[in-house]
């Protein structure tokens, strides 16, 4: 009985020990596929002119870390949910609260009417669609919805861990190194989402090179952290994709430029019903 005993105990401890080996093998094996990823991905940014040493500082520095459950955040997201008929466009609402950021638009408008007059008269934008824009991407700026993500950090997570957001992780890291340059500011300045947008505006990387400006004009003084710059980058993105005072009165259009900002059909709907409750409101109030 007592030998018998002792064979159940040693092959429990044998049979726990061939776990902790295979889960360490597991892990180790893991660990050396994001290092080749790593070793690759700083090979192609040498050959596409992205100094090696900027990446490698990067990696070194405290505040880097490969943030491991990254494919999950995606599946997660709410556009992916309702896309996947896993919730409605009714569920998408509330999650952003769309009627309330209409009650909260009208606040916003009054407190930035200034800024929002002159981007309007620059080409006719209805400072309503910027405003519903901004209200939708971060609840007009509030610094709980700045992100937890290092950008830098998500865009090398993505292309260690994702295949299929490789070739966007990449090309938005040169995005990043030239963007960071332009401004002067520096990398682990940029702080927002997982899937590689920071801002209050939420641009990625080379939406910020093309798109995002400073209210000024003045380049040194471009900062994604405020609010009249990323107004103005709202707008200066909007007139780019084709909207002006000769299209701002036509629907599609109105359509197709939020969906270039988004591509989710939720989304665009999600803005224009607080683009339509700020401009009824504004009407209402001449």
């Amino acid at each position: 009985m007592r030998q018998n005993l002792k064979k159940i105990v040693m092959l429990v401890l044998l049979s726990s020990l061939s776990y902790v080996i295979l889960v360490a093998d597991t892990e180790t094996t893991a660990e050396n596929k994001i290092e080749q990823k790593i070793s690759e991905l700083k090979e192609r940014l040498r050959q596409d002119e992205i100094p090696s040493d900027w990446f490698e500082n990067n990696l070194n520095h405290e505040k880097f870390k490969i943030y491991h459950q990254i494919e999950k955040y995606f599946k997660e997201m709410p556009e992916r949910k309702v896309a996947d008929k896993k919730r409605d466009f009714e569920w998408y609402k509330k999650y952003f609260d769309v009627e309330n950021r209409i009650s909260k638009g009208l606040s916003f408008i009054e407190e930035n009417k200034n800024t929002l007059e002159l981007l309007e008269k620059k080409n006719g934008i209805h400072y309503e669609l910027i405003v519903a824009i901004l209200a939708l991407e971060s609840n007009f700026g509030s610094s709980e919805q700045r992100g937890n993500f290092y950008i830098f950090n998500t865009l090398v997570s993505q292309y260690a861990l994702v295949p299929k957001r490789e070739k966007f992780a990449y090309n938005q890291l040169k995005s990043l190194y030239k963007f960071s340059n332009k401004i002067k500011k520096d990398t682990f300045y940029f702080i927002g989402s997982y899937a590689g947008a920071s801002g209050w505006a939420q641009f990625i990387p080379s939406s910020q090179i093309s798109y995002f400006i400073s209210f000024d004009g003045i380049a040194e003084n471009t900062d994604i952290y405020s609010i009249e710059d990323n107004l103005a980058s709202i707008e200066n993105y909007l007139n780019a994709h084709r909207l002006n005072r000769n299209t701002i009165n036509d629907s599609q259009k109105r359509y197709d430029a939020v969906y270039a900002y988004n591509h989710s059909k939720h989304y665009v709907k999600a803005v224009l019903i607080i683009y339509d409750g700020l401009r009824e409101a504004r009407k209402n109030s001449n």
